[in-house]
């Protein structure tokens, strides 16, 4: 897709991308932020513009990217970004762009902000002198939300995490452990939005990952990282250095984990015995030419399986065992969900929360299928 320079500058109507600029008052452009359908287009118009305006990206760094949710809006402009206007006003620039975006019922668009280099240091002077008292929240475990979704006998066993040792949970009663930990996990986290080393830019923050809860240029307090990891779906790439684009290297899940959990489901051996030396040594290496960069790594590892065997000798410091449930937690349990006593004696290895769910599921379906028929 080719754009000129009217199509580019110009204001007027549009409904697939939008650009804004910081301008100061002799034309020095020292802010961007530009909308577009997608992280290709929107990149692309970005460079587009450097172009145009004769502008060096070297000059500028990307501060911020990713779909920002929308939905509330009918369209962007000058006139609907007044904190976005004021707070460059504060820094001297004027807020400029090229029309008006209709979204045209978009819940979200994807974004690119870039600053100049110089701006950047401004800004970090002024936050300095400025930044607001944020409260990071050591991580801690609040077993509350799910009391009634496990057993209580499970709960104090939770409350290990909070030591913050590497932990193998023997998961036998197959609790969805992703989705209980993130309920329990509580704290704050302040995280740097990327970092620098030797030119390169490793993205720190990610916003499919991490739960905002506030921000400034550099970093963003976050929920405590809880980071879940399945063998069987997920790709071993994660735990690399990814070349997001050039000189630019999306971080390891164990990075994006910085002082939270890293939550891996039945991960290959050698994988683990990696990441807990990579934590014996409190760094990975960074390639940087022949040479490395070392960066500091923070997170605590937890291993999910039901086969103790296969990592029982890798010198988990804690051990949480989940086990399948005796007759008398499943009688409880399926009066909780179906209102009945169970009807028959189930096998050990189906005494667990995923099968539970799965009848769940099916008797829920019955339902809709036999409305008037008593499916117990």
């Amino acid at each position: 897709m080719v754009w000129d320079m009217e199509e580019l500058s110009v204001p007027k109507e549009r409904y697939d991308s939008l650009i804004f600029i910081g301008i100061q008052a002799d034309g020095t452009i020292e802010f961007i932020k530009v909308y577009g359908e997608d992280k290709e287009k929107t990149i692309e118009i970005l460079n587009r513009f450097f172009s145009e305006k004769n502008l060096h990206p070297a000059d500028f760094v990307l501060v911020d990217e990713g779909y920002e949710d929308v939905g509330e809006k009918k369209l962007i402009s000058t006139r609907t970004e007044e904190e976005l206007s004021a707070y460059l006003a504060r820094l001297g620039l004027k807020l400029l762009s090229n029309g008006v975006l209709y979204l045209e019922g978009k819940d979200k668009i994807y974004q690119v902000t870039a600053v100049s280099k110089e701006l950047l240091k401004r800004i970090k002077t002024r936050d300095n002198k400025e930044e607001p008292q944020i409260r990071e929240i050591e991580p801690y475990i609040d077993v509350k939300p799910v009391e009634d979704e496990i057993p209580k006998e499970f709960l104090s066993s939770l409350m290990l995490l909070e030591l913050r040792e590497d932990t193998l949970i023997i998961n036998e009663a197959e609790i969805p452990l992703e989705t209980v930990l993130k309920k329990c996990i509580k704290g704050s986290v302040k995280l740097p939005r990327y970092m620098e080393v030797h030119g390169n830019i490793i993205e720190i923050f990610d916003d499919e990952i991490h739960e905002k809860l506030a921000s400034q240029v550099e970093w963003v307090l976050v929920k405590t990282p809880v980071i879940c990891w399945d063998y069987h779906v997920d790709s071993m790439e994660e735990f690399e250095f990814r070349k997001v684009e050039e000189r630019v290297y999306s971080a390891p899940l164990f990075l994006k984990a910085y002082r939270g959990y890293l939550i891996l489901s039945e991960p290959p051996v050698e994988l683990v015995k990696r990441l807990k030396k990579i934590k014996g040594r409190g760094y990975v290496k960074f390639p940087v030419g022949v040479r490395y960069h070392k960066i500091p790594v923070d997170f605590t590892l937890l291993v999910e399986t039901r086969d103790i065997n296969k990592y029982r000798n890798l010198g988990f410091p804690v051990r949480i065992k989940l086990p399948s449930f005796d007759e008398e937690t499943l009688k409880k349990l399926f009066l909780k969900e179906f209102g009945v006593e169970i009807p028959l004696s189930i096998p050990k290895e189906h005494r667990t929360m995923s099968a539970l769910m799965n009848l769940k599921r099916l008797v829920e379906k019955l339902k809709l299928r036999n409305p008037e028929k008593d499916t117990s």
